[in-house]
């Protein structure tokens, strides 16, 4: 295939895509229009990216390289070969096969383990690291690859392509044994043009598909992409069959990711998708800002309902999958509103957080908010409601001890107010964070309620009116100064059980970047501006790391500690 995008500056490589885009979307719309055996095409046509005659038993470049036990393996396949190979607009890529020139020796020695993740990206190389965190849309416990030519894989879910973005594919595995190498055909790319990229090991206590992202390939090898066919489906012409929606496995609220995709729905070219969430099986329903492809991964902290909506847009015509409730251990209660108005929250302030929202919806997810909380010192919690001409009655709660409930201990009171839009809840909660409250991340329930007979809301009871709002709080030690360590007479930095802390007694502190001794970056805590500031989310390994603190004033102090 000839390469020449390469050399297009990205706005050229936006124009060619979409000359070729549209050109395709004519012809697919005039079969459309004007051939009365529309309906009788072929369901599914097979593409084959890459022309190479070359043949790969080497890793990385063959993801079937089983003189090692264990890789991951990343390749490249870019819009323009699909269009090239004759495919017209976006579509599902419902199975993948890769061309096999030797079988692996013994005979009894098979790819175990496989799973294929797929993914889409604007970028035109692979590297210099491998992706993480790409959604799996196949697995097989033995892949009984025992003949030469095309091995097929079929997704256990369809991929949908965007029609725009370049598509990467992982092939990751794990064997018991190794022997000789499979051989696969591929192509050797020019130089400079980097295709490839993987991780791999014969350590018999690693598992292939949970390597990291380092990429062991030297250059030579990163040129080089097995061929591989991707079989796509023709375009939809009516409305989308819905499916169910299912999950991957959990745990669902601890703040680790799970991804969302749908079964037995329709699977042709030409869907668009939006997926939406719902604190209870009838809404209110609402769409996920950015979750537009087919299957959708996040992470929650209450239970939460979800399902996808599917959009055939040459019929005009969207259909809802059947929606699916992610809960579980450690999720917290759904906050239920019966009515869907503007009796709400509109401004919560504590420490760090001054969050101001429109009283709508009935539940809001605001836990990316978030602040820092000292063990056994004092705060103040502010809140600001709409009463709609009614009297508001407005609790908070913090889970102080983490184990996903809200406690009558962990409950304050803000006061009732009546009448009045965007005005104080009635008090000011004055908080003591409780010594032994535990150090990390917890939720903190916002919760105003509209009533006539002077009574305030439970965190997670059925309510006519108002609104609930969650929010993360971060609890840290509370450290003295003679905890900390000098390191320059304007930056503390002290460790503990609980994280690495910093405090300043100049300039705010803007930026933390953590780095190993290799000078890996292996930590970003950045748009901070705070003098005091608590890192959590690092775990202690007792080693070295070298530690970069970058002031509001530009000032940078760089150091050494054992963590």
């Amino acid at each position: 295939m000839d390469k020449k995008y390469f050399l297009l500056n990205q706005s050229n490589r936006l124009d060619f895509l979409l000359q070729a885009f549209n050109k395709n979307l004519l012809i697919a719309l005039s079969v459309m229009l004007f051939l009365p055996s529309y309906n009788s095409l072929q369901a599914q046509e097979t593409y084959t990216l890459g022309d190479g005659t070359e043949s790969f038993s080497t890793l990385g470049s063959n993801p079937f390289a089983t003189i090692n036990r264990n890789s991951r393996s990343q390749y490249i396949y870019f819009a323009t070969e699909l269009y090239d190979a004759g495919f017209n607009i976006s579509g599902n890529v419902v199975s993948l096969a890769i061309n096999i020139t030797e079988l692996g020796l013994p005979t009894t020695l098979k790819p175990e383990n496989i799973k294929i993740k797929m993914g889409m990206t604007n970028s035109f190389e692979m590297g210099p690291n491998l992706i993480n965190n790409l959604p799996v849309y196949y697995e097989s416990t033995v892949e009984n690859v025992d003949e030469l030519g095309w091995h097929t894989f079929t997704l256990d879910t369809p991929f949908a392509w965007d029609g725009f973005r370049n598509i990467i594919v992982e092939i990751c595995r794990s064997n018991e044994n190794f022997g000789t190498s499979y051989s696969v055909q591929g192509k050797n790319f020019p130089v400079a043009e980097f295709v490839s990229v993987a991780n791999y090991t014969n350590d018999a206590l690693q598992n292939g598909c949970s390597l990291s992202n380092e990429n062991l390939l030297s250059d030579l090898f990163k040129r080089r992409r097995p061929n591989m066919q991707f079989t796509m489906t023709n375009p939809c012409e009516g409305t989308p069959s819905s499916g169910q929606t299912i999950v991957s496995a959990g745990p669902y609220c601890s703040g680790e990711s799970f991804t969302l995709s749908v079964q037995n729905g329709s699977i042709e070219s030409g869907l668009y998708y939006q997926w939406q969430s719902a604190p209870n099986e009838n809404g209110p329903w609402t769409d996920i800002p950015g979750a537009t492809d087919a299957f959708y991964v996040t992470s929650q902290s209450i239970a939460t309902y979800y399902r996808r909506a599917t959009t055939c847009e040459i019929a005009s015509s969207t259909i809802f999958d059947f929606p699916l409730f992610v809960g579980g251990e450690g999720c917290y209660c759904t906050s239920l509103v019966v009515n869907e108005n503007t009796i709400g929250i509109t401004n919560v302030t504590l420490q760090s957080i001054n969050n101001s929202s429109v009283s709508t919806p009935a539940y809001s997810n605001f836990t990316s908010v978030q602040t820092n909380l000292e063990r056994n010192t004092t705060v103040s919690l502010s809140v600001n409601v709409n009463t709609e001409g009614g009297s508001n009655y407005t609790m908070a709660w913090i889970d102080w001890n983490k184990n996903g409930s809200f406690e009558d201990e962990e409950a304050y009171v803000l006061g009732t107010v009546s009448g009045g839009s965007n005005v104080n809840s009635g008090s000011i909660a004055s908080i003591v964070v409780p010594a032994d409250a535990i150090v990390g991340s917890t939720i903190m329930r916002v919760r105003t309620k509209q009533s006539a007979t002077n009574d305030y809301p439970s965190a997670c009871d059925s309510i006519e009116n108002g609104e609930a709002e969650d929010y993360t709080v971060v609890i840290t030690e509370n450290l003295s100064v003679g905890d900390f360590s000098p390191i320059q007479s304007n930056l503390l930095i002290a460790t503990n059980n609980y994280g690495v802390h910093f405090k300043t007694t100049k300039d705010a502190i803007e930026r933390i970047d953590f780095y190993d001794l290799s000078g890996r970056k292996i930590l970003t805590k950045k748009g901070l501006n705070e003098m005091e500031i608590s890192v959590v989310d690092f775990n202690s390994s007792q080693q070295l790391w070298i530690i970069k603190v970058t002031f509001q004033n530009g000032e940078q102090i760089s150091k050494k500690i054992n963590y």
